[in-house]
């Protein structure tokens, strides 16, 4: 008995391993054994007397001659002497704390599974044990043993290390973006439980999405970062993700493309090159807001003038945009007086495109006042017209008005549109009292 207690109070004495890399990070610390009055509370163990004659020389070797390579070359005769769950739990211990200052990952991992495969490992440890086994497959790139572990630790209750984050990108090493994204989602709401959202977290989240061709879904995590930050970076990647998950129609993409504007979000010229055709897909349409539009990329470098197909439709433009300004004003009485609400839903939009957005607003709502507004084909465009209501209040800052007529949106595309420039309202609101440094739209 006095031999057994000895040998206990030497388990005592050994500290666990350091963590590593992938978690090292973190500010959990490895359990130790106890000594003194805790150790006394400790569970009471029951090891083999071959187990302990083996344990004792090695534990020497490492605790007192300090001797790490030595007890590893003994430590096979430890192993071949465990007969209980007890002598494989200190086993365990042992090769954790020989494979420490040797910076030798696999024999401590050799530790690990002896800890996990013991029933007289405390719940608590073997869940931070199996997470270590997970980080060291981590760390050493065998990422499916990492998921595996690290998945299996999650279940017993392992919370720290970002587990949920390093089990995503496991899982995206293997190229299992679905998988993957579902974990980093975890990942997301571990963070807004703890009262922050990781903005990290949510780009990679988008970026797995976007592999996986779930253009959706990276739109839908780009709109948790628009919402929490004006960021012009996440305002161009939420609304390219988003343009390019559903179907829209020009008008559609037009509106879309404005609020990339208004947002100081255009960073590419196919962008520029789509701003265009959306303004241009029956003739030359709004060539005051075309040429706005090409001046702007062409001042911030991001296209250029000697490009042909900018510098042509940038002429067309202009040649334009003298006549079209010349007769703008003589629309206005034609366009109330008529019966049918088009004419003056469409007037609005020329006097939209010229940054007028006073008479634009006054169009929309008489064209309105005679819905359904519908286009010479039948069909109807009140959406349309109230949308762009909408923004012509948003333009004036009457953000209350607009949101109320963003609302009332009932087409699905639109109803979506809506939501981002609902957000793009709330930082205006929020910001009234400083400058906008947003570009207004044209």
């Amino acid at each position: 008995m006095k031999l057994v207690s000895k040998f206990a109070l030497a388990l005592s004495l050994v500290a666990v391993s350091a963590a590593p890399a992938a978690f090292a990070q973190s500010n959990e610390k490895p359990k130790k054994e106890k000594k003194g009055q805790e150790a006394a509370a400790a569970p009471k163990r029951n090891y083999s007397k071959p187990f302990i004659a083996a344990y004792m020389p090695v534990s020497n070797l490492l605790n007192k001659t300090k001797d790490a390579a030595a007890a590893k070359l003994e430590f096979p005769k430890v192993v071949a002497a465990i007969s209980n769950d007890d002598d494989r739990y200190e086993a365990g211990i042992l090769a954790i704390n020989i494979g420490a200052p040797l910076k030798d990952l696999a024999f401590q991992e050799q530790g690990i599974d002896l800890l996990i495969a013991s029933a007289s490992t405390p719940a608590d440890l073997k869940k931070e044990y199996t997470f270590r086994k997970g980080a060291i497959a981590y760390d050493g790139k065998r990422f499916a043993d990492a998921e595996k572990h690290m998945i299996d630790a999650y279940n017993l209750g392992h919370r720290g290390n970002n587990i949920e984050f390093l089990i995503s990108n496991a899982m995206s090493q293997q190229n299992k973006d679905a998988d993957a994204v579902t974990w980093i989602s975890k990942a997301i709401d571990a963070s807004k439980a703890a009262g922050s959202v990781n903005k990290t977290y949510i780009v990679r989240a988008a970026m797995l999405s976007a592999k996986a061709k779930n253009y959706a879904g990276a739109a839908n995590f780009y709109k948790d970062l628009i919402i929490a930050e004006n960021n012009p970076d996440y305002w161009h990647d939420a609304l390219a993700f988003f343009d390019r998950s559903r179907d829209f129609n020009p008008e559609e993409t037009l509106d879309i493309m404005r609020l990339m504007r208004a947002t100081d979000g255009i960073r590419f010229q196919q962008e520029y090159a789509a701003y265009l055709d959306s303004l241009s897909y029956i003739g030359v349409r709004y060539p005051s807001e075309a040429v706005s539009v090409l001046d702007e990329g062409f001042a911030k470098g991001l296209i250029s003038r000697n490009n042909v197909t900018f510098s042509e439709r940038y002429n067309e433009a202009k040649a334009r945009l003298a006549e079209d300004t010349r007769t703008l004003s003589g629309t206005i009485a034609p366009a109330k007086a008529s019966p049918k609400g088009m004419l003056a839903s469409l007037t609005g939009d020329s006097f939209f495109s010229h940054k007028d957005y006073k008479t634009a607003k006054e169009l929309y709502e008489s064209a309105l006042s005679k819905s359904p507004v519908l286009d010479r084909d039948g069909g109807d465009q009140t959406d349309r017209t109230r949308f762009r209501l909408a923004m012509s209040k948003t333009m004036l800052g009457d953000y209350a008005g607009a949101k109320a007529d963003f609302n009332m949106i009932t087409g699905a595309n639109r109803k979506a549109i809506a939501e981002y420039w609902v957000a793009f309202i709330n930082h205006r609101a929020n910001a009234a009292a400083t400058p906008v440094v947003a570009a207004p739209v044209s």
